[in-house]
């Protein structure tokens, strides 16, 4: 039987909570600490996003491929995501996350810098490899540090650093982009994550670890499980959807509506806005609301993401504004407010002291929806002439979800728990 390092006050009609071993006195800080480094680099990372036209425009892309190089950061994130989960576990969240912080930002100088195109697309790939170092060190640091009852809203909260960073973004970067062109804006994203991980690095100390369960033999493959892979799989299709809406958002309201990219990456502004709110609020819903239950919670945010997304296929071109924003809205809710929950979810069915592996390999095998989701959606685009079919597919993409995700066990020591 597992024993953790610090015993929990219990009953014994009460399961024991993973998670939360962390003083209270400094749990708040361990997640101030986390958030402020994700949201840096999100702001590195939704840069291409938000600037797309513009590097389109520079390198001659089809949408197709400038969708795909928008999103090129993260096949660093996939190559690196298990070996960093695998890291975590072995060395503790603090060094790789604040590396992780500075190293994207390092590169989003370099990739400013770079003087011809491939040189860029190297860039991204490293700065995708920091991205990818943060995201389960993160994500293990806030598991760590609250107990289960807290674990959806906190990791909601947590998680809601990429929305509010690319928040920023959108509402920045564009405005930089307009003196400094795409690679001013950029750099300015990448100055900014390195001074976060900086400041992180100073404030922050990582918190006692859960010992492994007997018979961990530290390997990746001894965190695979039937749930991890169906949670990992929906979610592949869950981060598709997120990313079309978040990759074509800006060129879809500059393409069908005429607006200037400072006015439409303002309404991509709202829907990152909406998510980071759709984020905490599913985590407080399946903390509060539904039992603790993360799966009950991915099916509410999957489907209210595909209505939106509907809403935005079927509305008529010439439909009152405010109504498409709504649709906007709702699909952003959904869309890019399921993430928290997810990450809970994986860390809960992984076993004692594998949470980092468990949450990067969750992740690495959910990383090809966040390259093969824009391509297909910009495809789709390209070949019809249309936003409104593309849609359909985001639709699509958020309905399979759910189907797969439907098929998820919950573990029933955890619910009672919460």
């Amino acid at each position: 039987m597992t024993q953790w390092r610090i015993p929990l006050l219990r009953t014994s009609a009460s399961p024991p909570e993973r998670g939360g071993r962390t003083p209270k006195s400094t749990r708040w800080v361990v997640l101030g600490v986390a958030l402020a480094i994700q949201a840096a680099t999100s702001v590195v990372a939704a840069a291409l996003p938000v600037l797309l036209p513009l590097v389109k425009a520079e390198f001659h892309l089809t949408f197709a491929e400038a969708g795909g190089v928008a999103n090129f950061p993260f096949v660093g994130s996939f190559l690196t995501l298990a070996l960093a989960g695998w890291a975590v576990d072995a060395l503790g969240d603090r060094v790789l996350l604040v590396l992780g912080g500075a190293l994207t930002g390092v590169a989003a100088l370099a990739c400013a810098l770079a003087p011809a195109f491939v040189v860029v697309l190297g860039m991204l790939l490293i700065m995708g490899v920091g991205i990818g170092m943060g995201i389960p060190a993160g994500s293990v640091a806030v598991s760590s540090a609250f107990p289960l009852r807290l674990r959806g809203m906190v990791m909601g909260m947590r998680q809601a650093g990429f929305p509010v960073g690319s928040f920023f973004a959108a509402l920045i970067l564009p405005w930089i982009a307009l003196s400094a062109g795409w690679r001013g804006a950029l750099a300015a994203g990448g100055a900014a994550s390195i001074v976060v991980a900086i400041a992180g690095l100073g404030i922050y100390r990582s918190g006692p670890r859960a010992s492994a369960a007997r018979g961990d033999s530290g390997s990746l493959l001894h965190v695979v499980t039937r749930d991890i892979t169906i949670v990992a799989t929906s979610g592949l299709l869950l981060v598709a959807g997120q990313m079309c809406l978040l990759t074509y958002l800006v060129a879809y309201l500059i393409h069908d509506r005429d607006l200037p990219i400072t006015t439409a990456a303002f309404y991509l502004a709202l829907a990152q806005l909406a998510g980071a709110v759709g984020r905490v609020l599913w985590g407080v819903f399946s903390d509060r609301l539904l039992s603790g239950s993360r799966r009950s919670a991915l099916l509410l945010a999957g489907g209210t993401g595909a209505l939106g997304s509907l809403a935005l296929a079927i509305l008529p071109s010439g439909f009152p504004f405010p109504v498409l924003v709504v649709g906007i809205l709702v699909c952003a809710t959904g869309a890019v407010g399921w993430n928290g929950v997810h990450i809970s979810f994986l860390t809960e069915l992984a076993r004692p002291g594998s949470e980092g592996r468990s949450v990067g390999l969750g992740l690495m095998i959910q990383q090809p929806g966040l390259l093969a989701g824009p391509f297909l959606f910009g495809q789709v685009v390209d070949t019809t002439g249309s936003f409104r079919p593309a849609w359909l597919l985001l639709a699509g993409f958020l309905g399979a979800a759910v189907l797969i995700m439907s098929a998820a066990r919950e573990t029933p020591q955890l619910r009672s728990a919460a």
